[in-house]
């Protein structure tokens, strides 16, 4: 096989393996309701939630979390795919509240078991976040009718 034969074979795998990974998991689509958010700090520290004032709703690329605050809404949206099996990666695109982050990307494992979902993610080593923020963050959340 020639140079530009290999070139051609290598340029269409590349072209393909991307579109193959992209395809959302159909069962993430629509809505849920956290049940239990669980934030542990670089210190060790943990934070839990179990109010259920934080949604998700996930679209084809790009999902939104709503969290109700004393202070009102604070509303994040996310660009994502999944890149291996039952992981996502996750872009901020737009946040009423962490502003900083927008731009940063986050690989979640989600497992999926009838109407519960669960994700766990920890952020890379190098991620510019400030030290109070969660270094691991995990949920536990159930299948909830869209707004």
């Amino acid at each position: 096989m020639n140079l530009l034969a290999r070139s051609r074979l290598l340029l269409s795998f590349l072209c393909i393996v991307p579109c193959v990974h992209a395809a959302p998991d159909p069962a993430l689509l629509g809505c849920w309701r956290a049940a239990k958010i669980v934030l542990t700090t670089p210190d060790g520290e943990k934070a839990e939630d179990t109010s259920g004032r934080c949604t998700l709703q996930f679209k084809e690329d790009q999902f939104e979390s709503t969290c109700k605050t004393a202070s009102g809404t604070a509303t994040t949206k996310y660009r994502y795919q999944v890149v291996r099996a039952q992981v996502y990666a996750a872009t901020m695109a737009g946040s009423t509240f962490r502003t900083e982050m927008v731009g940063s990307t986050r690989e979640y494992e989600y497992y999926i078991a009838g109407d519960q979902l669960r994700t766990v993610t920890v952020p890379p080593a190098m991620a510019f976040a400030a030290a109070a923020a969660a270094q691991r963050v995990e949920t536990e959340a159930a299948r909830a009718p869209c707004p």
